[in-house]
């Protein structure tokens, strides 16, 4: 019996000793699997939950190591859905966003930060400020915001070719790491463009009323002050003042035409208008003044040349090309304006014998009260604005103008239009 009761313990003994044996080896294959889990995830890879154990050993440990990385893979995946939805929202802006850290270097960038300095795509993250801008006061404003807790806003110059200019806005932001900075950035060139453009656009209509206001003014007091002149002298200094007052007169209402087809608002009547009844029309009415500069005036017609628009403002269009032209050529020059249509579409073509634009000044006689010789478009009455009416003319009708000029030998100014739409037929009437 007494041999029995041994064998028996002692099986009972071996029974505990495996037991523990499989818990302890449970536990350590559980402490792997949570040392790899944890690895994969320090690497940026998807954190999984163990799998079960096979049987429900003894040791609590092990089942605190799964509950554990439940909860890591749970956290896990609701910060990568965060980060997912936070690459979209930054994705999305139009704005660059770049998060610097207390040391001032990148911690985070969005794809239109990039596209902002081309040069650093793919750079971006962990350079600094300093590197990125090399701008004295954009680092004095980042600094000013970090110390005084206080959004600073400055405008950075990236150097060109061509120039831009970037608003910075920056905005303290602090973590457990200290104090940091979030970079908003807004391409502005555009808007310090028309600034710019508004700025000259004030500047050049004070000094085209200016002219014509201080010589009217000179010739009202001359006629109250001097009351010994004769009645000649009276009557050139009234048509003097009238013909500076007509000039302030059509200053005006080409600044108000201009202003009319720059609205948004304005469209051409979709009607169809044969260009060259309107050149004929234009060449007629510019005989008198071609007749007074001794120039032949004269038009061709090739061919068909309708368009879709509205005949009025297509009139005023090339009665400003012809103008221009006669302003522009010396007497016993030719000004020829032709029609028709060709491989580019259809054309409205005006060429002079004048005097030609030097190739540095063409890309901008387009630009409102943009002169190549000021003097010769003052005697001549111009107000300097009617090439930029008649680009706009042209491309409100779909259109492009195109110029070929060559000093001392004249210019050619080509209004180029898309052809009309044809009409729909009528459908054909069901027989019965």
């Amino acid at each position: 019996m007494l041999w029995i009761l041994a064998v028996l313990l002692g099986a009972g003994a071996g029974a505990t000793v495996a037991a523990r044996v499989a818990g302890a080896r449970a536990v350590a294959r559980h402490a792997r699997l949570s040392e790899s889990a944890a690895a994969a995830a320090a690497r940026g890879r998807e954190l999984v939950g163990l799998p079960p154990m096979a049987s429900r050993a003894p040791e609590d440990v092990a089942f605190a190591l799964d509950e554990l990385v439940e909860r890591w893979a749970a956290d896990w995946q609701a910060g990568r859905e965060e980060r997912r939805r936070l690459r979209g929202v930054l994705s999305g802006l139009v704005d660059g966003v770049m998060l610097l850290d207390g040391a001032g270097r990148v911690l985070l960038a969005n794809e239109a930060a990039a596209r902002i300095w081309p040069r650093l795509t793919g750079r971006l993250l962990g350079m600094s400020q300093i590197a990125l801008f090399h701008d004295p006061e954009l680092d004095a404003a980042l600094s000013r915001a970090e110390a005084a807790a206080q959004a600073e806003t400055v405008v950075h110059v990236l150097s060109g070719p061509p120039r831009r200019y970037l608003e910075v806005r920056i905005l303290p932001a602090r973590d457990e790491g200290g104090a940091g900075a979030l970079l908003v950035l807004r391409d502005v060139t555009d808007r310090h463009a028309l600034d710019q453009m508004r700025r000259d656009f004030v500047a050049n209509v004070s000094h085209e009323l200016q002219t014509p206001l201080t010589t009217i003014r000179g010739f009202a007091e001359t006629l109250v002050e001097e009351h010994d002149l004769g009645p000649d002298e009276r009557r050139r200094f009234a048509g003097l003042i009238l013909r500076e007052a007509e000039r302030m007169t059509d200053l005006v209402r080409d600044l108000l035409e201009l202003a009319r087809l720059e609205a948004e608002a304005w469209r051409p009547a979709p009607e169809p208008v044969n260009l060259e009844d309107v050149a004929a029309d234009v060449c007629e009415r510019a005989q008198a003044r071609a007749k007074k500069r001794q120039l032949t005036v004269a038009c061709q017609a090739d061919g068909p040349a309708v368009v879709a628009g509205y005949a009025e403002e297509l009139r005023r269009a090339l009665d400003n090309l012809v103008n221009n032209a006669i302003a522009y050529t010396p007497p016993g020059g030719r000004i020829e304006v032709r029609t028709g249509t060709d491989a580019r579409g259809v054309f409205a073509a005006v060429r002079d014998t004048g005097v030609g634009i030097p190739v540095a000044e063409q890309s901008r006689v387009f630009e409102r009260f943009y002169r190549v010789d000021r003097g010769r478009s003052r005697e001549s009455g111009g107000t300097g604005l009617g090439l930029a009416i008649v680009r706009h003319v042209v491309e409100a009708h779909g259109g492009r103008v195109v110029l070929e000029s060559t000093p001392g030998a004249g210019s050619t100014f080509t209004c180029l239009f898309p052809p009309p739409a044809p009409r729909p037929q009528p459908a054909p009437a069901a027989s019965r």
